[in-house]
């Protein structure tokens, strides 16, 4: 069963940019911290979530960072940015490192802070700060300027989603869901074009080198995982 664990001490080679020291600074400018971990799934090695030190201002000390509100930083290439901010970050769950010792703990506390982070007031995108158009109600068909209906249609109503009922194939190949085909792109390619769309924020390139080297060395990662030596034994 896929869970997730940091990286903890794991080094890296000088060829990798490590993301652990990383500055990141919140929607307001304002610096939130450092990174000092990083939590990833054991199967794919995709980070998930950032630990982050508060150097003071928070009272906990540490905090986590969901994956998706982080972006690269446009101000200075070497750090990273948050669409966060420190009130945000102090209304949160408060993070527990030993929660990852256990999987049903972690589990908990997983569901608790997702549900923080994407079940707000606002309807937006998940991991970006565009807010998602509602589904258009029947749009009323006013009348002319002699009070008179339009003649071609005697419908009092129209959907909005009627005006354009072509499939968009040229932008999107393969819509339908459960369609079974595989489009394989570089990953960075894949990056860009969601974060144009505003389905994720666009990572620094050297994130998807730290991405690659944990791949590379799961096997050592997991290795020092006390959940995945524990089911190996």
């Amino acid at each position: 069963m896929t869970h997730y664990g940091s990286v903890g001490t794991q080094v890296l080679t000088d060829e990798i940019r490590d993301i652990r020291g990383t500055s990141v600074r919140g929607a307001d400018g304002t610096k939130l911290g450092e990174v000092t971990d990083v939590i990833v799934d054991h199967e794919t090695m995709e980070i998930q979530y950032l630990v982050v030190d508060s150097d003071g201002w928070l009272e906990a000390g540490t905090f986590l960072l969901p994956a998706g509100r982080v972006s690269a930083d446009e101000s200075d290439a070497n750090n990273l940015a948050a669409d966060v901010t420190r009130q945000q970050l102090e209304n949160s769950p408060q993070y527990k490192k030993q929660s990852l010792q256990s999987g049903d703990e972690w589990k908990k506390y997983d569901l608790e802070f997702k549900k923080y982070w994407d079940e707000e007031p606002v309807m937006h995108i998940k991991g970006s700060d565009r807010i998602i158009t509602p589904p258009g109600e029947p749009i009323p068909i006013r009348a002319n300027a002699g009070g008179q209906k339009p003649s071609e249609s005697s419908d009092s109503e129209m959907n909005a989603a009627n005006l354009f009922p072509e499939r968009i194939a040229p932008v999107f190949s393969d819509p339908a869901p459960g369609s079974g085909k595989v489009t394989l792109r570089p990953k960075s390619v894949a990056r860009a074009e969601e974060a144009a769309s505003g389905a994720t924020l666009l990572k620094p390139h050297w994130w998807e080198s730290f991405e690659n080297y944990l791949r590379l060395n799961k096997d050592d990662i997991k290795g020092k995982c006390p959940q995945c030596t524990s089911k190996v034994a």
